[in-house]
């Protein structure tokens, strides 16, 4: 639940940046949103594969038996909830997702104002 609620906020944020930037506002807001997922994958991988290779069989993913795959599914759980710094690691490398499409749309030119000759603006100050 939490992921979904950071997940639109992220989002939100960077189709309004996009949207100063003169961008299509869904379009950034997709692009954010599946960066993040992305991230959050590989914030899994390199959670599961680092930290939890001890703790959990590995070699059993790749298993075609449902029952040792459940075995698997509820070991990475538990180890999950043992210790939270692995979750906030997950989500920390989402965040990071949502930080480089942000850093790409600061990158692009702002949009143009359009310009005003001096000539035009005589008239204004009466």
């Amino acid at each position: 639940m939490f992921e979904i609620i950071l997940l639109t906020y992220l989002s939100f944020r960077n189709s309004v940046r996009a949207r100063i930037k003169g961008l299509n506002v869904w379009f950034w807001g997709v692009v954010t949103a599946v960066s993040f997922i992305s991230a959050l994958c590989v914030g899994c991988m390199v959670v599961v594969f680092n930290f939890l290779a001890d703790t959990v069989n590995i070699n059993d993913l790749s298993s075609t038996d449902l029952e040792v795959r459940s075995k698997v599914t509820k070991q990475l759980v538990e180890a999950l909830n043992a210790n939270p710094l692995h979750v906030l690691t997950i989500e920390l490398f989402g965040i990071g997702g949502y930080l480089l499409i942000r850093y790409i749309l600061e990158k692009k030119p702002n949009k143009k104002e359009p310009e005003i000759h001096w000539m035009d603006r005589l008239g204004e100050n009466r």
